[in-house]
């Protein structure tokens, strides 16, 4: 058996709703409010992949923590993606930088999620009509 592809990126936590109105916000991404016999939980496809924001109840947790996972969406504007997520009250963890394949940079959500917005230097494909424009 092989991995055919990530199908889904779930982040936990106490507040989902709030967490999607953050993320909608900032990249522009347009979720669903989903339920499908589990407690309510928002969700966007971009590209293949399911974005999914569920509170710990959905994954037999009692409590939510801060992992080593860091979630990188590929965004159009760099430069105003930043200033829309600081704006938004977005920790800024790192400044844009040259990572050989675009310009990255780094922050945490309000629930102290590592993520990245990258301008990648080349087209990847599988873009979504969600994404930020």
């Amino acid at each position: 058996m092989s991995v055919k592809s990530i199908c889904g990126v779930i982040l936990i936590s106490e507040r989902p709703e709030a967490l999607a109105a953050f993320y909608g916000q900032g990249l522009g991404l347009e979720f669903e409010r989903e339920a499908h016999g589990l407690e309510v939980h928002f969700g966007v496809d971009i590209g293949e992949v399911h974005f999914g924001i569920h509170p710990p109840g959905n994954f037999g947790r009692g409590s939510v923590g801060q992992s080593s996972v860091t979630v990188a969406f590929n965004v159009d504007a760099l430069e105003g993606t930043i200033e829309r997520l600081v704006e938004l009250g977005a920790k800024q963890t790192s400044p844009p930088h040259d990572e050989g394949f675009g310009m990255v940079a780094g922050f945490e959500d309000p629930d102290g999620n590592a993520f990245e917005v990258v301008e990648l230097n080349y087209d990847f494909g599988g873009e979504s009509d969600n994404a930020a424009q």
